[in-house]
């Protein structure tokens, strides 16, 4: 029992004297030869690299040898060198350095992939804020004008407008910061909206708005109020004769669904090509790529006098 407790004493000490040199072989392995030479594509200079350093490293390890550890090990032969020493300790110098490198590339992988998807995150928050900050302000200034005619004037219209426009504000610039808001919060936004629409182009234009009862689901902030917001933006304009904007808005349990049917200009060209793919439009499908990608329908129908969206976005479970 007692020499087999000396002879691990032994080898735990041999061991411990050839450290350094392990760590050595990192060391240049690491900082030297793999960034300056393996990295360059220096291959041949790569290999004779290594073939000296291990050769520096393994006389090093002859001398302690020689001085006391062949002698601590009880070996009574003693030989300065060989092929066959050389060979196995190169493998045994170099095999710790390069399970620490490739736990270290390892390491530095998972670490690089979480910065990346860190910094993917955070432009996708800064760009889908950028999105959301887009409100026509052509509405804010048109609502603000007639909430001033009206108090001029005195009319009992004006304490109404000004609380839906402060509603509208509430959602616009602190609900609508939130990833996701409940459904009936962003329906009652556009019901304000809409009221605020109406007051500004009076009976000239016709508006049809249906929801459903129920609206139990959570969204994406302000993705339904620039659907019907680019309705109002095209669909109302002085030239069309008849001007109608029709919303349907629905929480079927499964899936929220958004149809807005607009009358649309008689004019052709370049006005009809703006609004088939205008900044509206294209902010749109640009959060719902961002929010639900690749998990929604999103349809478009273009006739000579009308234009109509439709919207399915699936309602996700916990």
């Amino acid at each position: 029992m007692k020499s087999s407790r000396t002879h691990y004493a032994t080898y735990l000490v041999v061991n411990l004297i050839n450290v350094p040199l392990y760590m050595i072989a990192y060391y240049f392995l690491k900082n030297i030869q793999i960034p300056q030479l393996f990295s360059k594509n220096k291959f041949v200079l790569f290999g004779l690299s290594l073939i000296a350093s291990s050769f520096v490293l393994y006389l090093v390890w002859r001398v302690n040898g020689i001085l006391w550890i062949d002698k601590l090990r009880g070996y009574k032969t003693i030989t300065f060198m060989s092929m066959v020493d050389y060979m196995t300790q190169s493998v045994q110098f170099y095999s710790p350095a390069m399970a620490l490198l490739a736990w270290d590339s390892f390491y530095e992988r998972q670490q690089e992939q979480a910065r990346i998807h860190q910094l993917e995150k955070e432009k996708l928050n800064t760009e889908l804020k950028f999105l959301k900050a887009q409100l026509n302000p052509h509405f804010l200034f048109n609502t603000l004008n007639n909430l001033y005619s009206f108090v001029v004037n005195g009319s009992p219209k004006a304490p109404d407008i000004i609380l839906k426009l402060s509603g509208i504000l509430d959602y616009v610039l602190y609900k609508s910061q939130k990833a996701f808001v409940p459904l009936v919060e962003e329906v009652e936004a556009i019901e304000n909206f809409i009221a605020l629409e109406q007051v500004r182009y009076g009976p000239r234009l016709e508006i049809e708005f249906n929801r459903s009862e129920a609206l139990n689901a959570s969204i994406s902030p302000l993705l339904l109020l620039s659907v019907v917001e680019n309705a109002f933006k095209h669909g109302a304009s002085g030239d069309i004769d008849n001007p109608r904007i029709i919303i349907e808005i629905n929480d079927n349990g499964e899936s929220i669904n958004c149809k807005v049917w607009n009358t649309k200009s008689a004019f052709i060209g370049e006005i009809n090509d703006e609004y088939k793919e205008g900044i509206g439009l294209t902010n749109i499908k640009r959060q719902l790529d961002l929010v639900y990608p690749g998990r929604y329908n999103f349809d478009i129908e273009d006739t000579d006098d009308s234009f109509s969206i439709s919207l399915q976005i699936p309602i996700e479970h916990d």
